[in-house]
C-alpha cells in the first residue's frame, strides 16, 4: 500500500475522534460531572463501567486484551495487502476501526473494563464505539461494491 496525501485527512480525523474519546472517557471515570439527560432517562451522559463486549456480554478480559492487538493487526494485513488498489474510504474505514479499538484497549489495559459515557435509549455506548461501527459499515459497503478493487475513476 502507498500512502497518499488523501490519507491525511482520514488519519485527523480518526486521530481527534479518539482525543475526544480519551478525554470524555477521563470526564467521566473521574466522577467529576453527573448524569445530565436531554430526555430521562433515554438519551444524555452517564457513566457506565462496562466488563463485557458489545451489550455488556460477558467476555474474559485477558481475551480481549490479548485478542484485541491480534485482530487490529490482522486488520491492517488484510487491508495492505489483500486491497489491490486501497480507496480513501477504506482507509478512513479501517482508520476508525483501529483508533476507536486502541481507546477502548487502553480502557481494558488501565481499569479492566471499557468506560462508556452516552446514553441512547438503554444503551450507553462512547465515541469509539460509534466509530468501530461506522468503519466496519464504511468497509461493508465498499467490499460490497467491488471486492475492494478501485474502480478505475478511483485511482491516483
Amino acid at each position: 500500500m502507498v500512502f497518499r496525501k488523501s490519507y491525511v485527512l482520514p488519519l485527523l480525523l480518526s486521530g481527534f475522534f479518539f482525543a475526544l474519546d480519551q478525554i470524555l472517557k477521563y470526564v467521566a471515570h473521574t466522577g467529576s460531572t453527573p448524569p445530565l439527560y436531554l430526555i430521562r432517562p433515554w438519551l444524555g451522559w452517564e457513566y457506565f463501567g462496562n466488563l463485557g463486549i458489545a451489550f455488556s456480554i460477558p467476555f474474559p478480559n485477558i481475551l480481549l486484551i490479548i485478542g484485541t492487538p491480534v485482530v487490529l493487526l490482522l486488520l491492517l494485513a488484510y487491508v495492505g495487502k489483500k486491497a489491490t488498489i486501497v480507496t480513501d474510504q477504506v482507509f478512513f474505514g479501517a482508520s476508525l476501526i483501529f483508533f476507536g479499538a486502541i481507546s477502548n484497549l487502553i480502557d481494558r489495559i488501565l481499569f479492566a473494563l471499557t468506560i462508556d459515557y452516552i446514553r441512547i435509549v438503554t444503551s450507553v455506548i462512547n465515541i469509539a464505539d460509534c466509530m468501530i461501527v461506522i468503519g466496519t459499515i464504511l468497509l461493508l459497503v465498499r467490499s460490497t461494491k467491488n471486492g475492494m478493487v478501485v474502480d478505475k475513476k478511483d485511482k491516483p
